[in-house]
């Protein structure tokens, strides 16, 4: 089975106040806004048409990951697999109107996926604006109560490859298409929801701008920066004024056999293998073990596309 995704498309989230996730998101991250549509804001870092989608909300919640599929077929193909494994396909009509073709569903604990044709690369490449520049979206890491279900279900749906998984399921890590270690990961948390959104940068001398752009804010790092031992990749985490939690990430692994069997690693007794988790040592905090940011409920209508410019 090969991928049906290329890679992460977009997040999509609510926020109690929308206009100053934005303003942080550039002031720390560096995407700028793209356009306003009533409460809901678009933001890009690169010449997507758009990547960070913050709506207006009652709390702050994850709402929706849109995935880029490799073709308009594979898009059918997700809708047929879905159907056949038993999740829920919940629109078959594109969220918004530059998205040519699309199918959204959801996975048994709740989270939805939008899985679409590329959006078009029409935002200039360079801005103005505070904050460093990411190349992107990187990754997305979701909580599930059974993270061995979920990576089924995942790879049924959406051709996802396992690339790595703790002994136990702890934590696994899936790859898209382009061979980047994990475009989605999954930790055992209590109930299905967001563990964090990454940001891919061009290297680690990104991250001292990334700390320091904090201490105005009087905030901190949650942890890092170190290297994974699953990805290989340079990392930091920190929370946003919206309190989701976010990972900043360079040099990610990239796997070029699609016929690579899953590696299993030991995490050790609470992630304590500190090979796998940070190879630098220090070993992540409580606070970055236990997040989890709740989803937003599954949509009972499917909402017209929005209009983008």
């Amino acid at each position: 089975m090969r991928p049906l995704v290329q890679r992460l498309g977009y997040m999509a989230v609510t926020a109690v106040d929308p206009e100053r996730l934005a303003a942080d998101t550039a002031n720390s991250i560096g995407a700028r806004v793209v356009r306003r549509d009533g409460d809901t804001i678009f933001m890009s870092s690169n010449r997507r048409h758009a990547e960070y989608i913050i709506r207006k909300g009652t709390d702050n919640l994850q709402a929706v990951c849109g995935l880029e599929a490799v073709s308009a077929s594979a898009v059918d193909e997700v809708h047929e697999r879905c159907r056949d494994a038993g999740l829920a396909v919940l629109s078959t009509t594109p969220s918004l109107d530059v998205i040519e073709k699309s199918v959204t569903f959801a996975t048994s604990e709740g989270h939805v996926f939008e899985v679409h044709t590329p959006m078009p690369n029409d935002r200039e490449a360079r801005y103005a604006g505070p904050g460093l520049r990411p190349k992107g979206l990187d990754h997305v890491n979701f909580t599930a109560a059974d993270p061995e279900k979920w990576a089924r279900e995942m790879n049924l749906s959406c051709g996802f490859l396992l690339t790595e998984r703790t002994t136990g399921y702890e934590i696994a890590w899936m790859r898209a298409a382009d061979g980047r270690h994990h475009t989605v990961a999954v930790v055992k948390s209590a109930a299905g929801g967001l563990h964090h959104t990454s940001w891919e940068f061009n290297s680690f001398q990104d991250f001292k701008g990334l700390a320091d752009a904090l201490i105005p804010e009087s905030r901190r790092l949650i942890w890092g920066p170190g290297r994974h031992g699953a990805g290989d990749n340079l990392f930091l985490y920190f929370k946003n004024s919206a309190d989701f939690l976010l990972e900043c990430i360079a040099e990610m692994e990239i796997i070029h056999d699609e016929d690579m069997e899953p590696r299993v690693c030991d995490p050790g007794e609470n992630l304590s293998n500190w090979k796998v988790v940070n190879q630098w040592g220090p070993l992540p905090p409580i606070e970055w073990v236990e997040h989890h940011t709740p989803l937003a409920p599954l949509p009972s209508a499917v909402p017209s596309p929005v209009t983008t410019n």
